[in-house]
């Protein structure tokens, strides 16, 4: 197993993975799935963890345990801020442990009839990224459902081709490869809008 990259500030787990498989010189994803999921066709979970390997544990966790992980690597802090005491802690307790009820327990966004949520992207923080990591990677805070601007410059997020759900094959893929060069930067101009964004993020 090559080295796992350190977390990035706000990123997401499957972030991490994309980028560790990416840099991994496997040719194919089922490969890296072998090396990184109890099951070699689970299907990566964007917004939480999946069943991992020992190995892949050790490593993820270098820098501090699950509920590290949990806490500053996954949408819990958003979908669980509103539980009672009880609940939230019984969906982070499923999260450390890497239970699959975990969606069961948090006030998951029902999707609209025909609507398929996807990793977003802020073209500003793209830039700010590489200039600062040489690379970027998928943040947190760009994935919460109520929020269209980035909290931080102000402009509507991208949307991805790297859906949340659906029948696609299960991969892993890198913000750095799911950029659009063309994405421009729309700021946005309402102040109420704005307001929101930050105080939701």
């Amino acid at each position: 197993m090559v080295q796992f990259p350190p977390f990035y500030p706000d990123e997401l787990v499957y972030s991490l993975l994309a980028r560790y498989y990416a840099r991994s010189g496997y040719l194919r994803y089922t490969f890296a799935a072998e090396e990184l999921f109890e099951r070699k066709t689970a299907r990566p979970d964007a917004e939480f963890v999946n069943r991992y390997t020992d190995a892949a544990i050790r490593m993820m966790t270098q820098d501090g345990g699950m509920g590290h992980i949990v806490t500053h690597h996954t949408m819990f802090p958003h979908y669980g801020r509103f539980l009672p005491a009880d609940r939230r802690q019984k969906a982070f307790d499923s999260l450390v442990g890497m239970q699959v009820d975990h969606r069961q327990l948090l006030p998951m966004p029902k999707s609209k009839k025909g609507e398929k949520r996807c990793l977003r992207y802020c073209p500003e923080c793209v830039k700010a990224d590489r200039e600062k990591w040489g690379e970027t990677y998928w943040h947190r805070v760009h994935q919460i459902p109520e929020i269209r601007l980035c909290p931080i410059h102000k402009c509507y997020l991208v949307d991805s081709y790297v859906f949340l759900s659906g029948k696609a094959s299960p991969d892993l893929v890198t913000a750095e490869l799911a950029v659009d060069v063309r994405s421009e930067t729309v700021y946005c101009e309402n102040t109420i809008e704005k307001g929101v964004s930050e105080y939701v993020a």
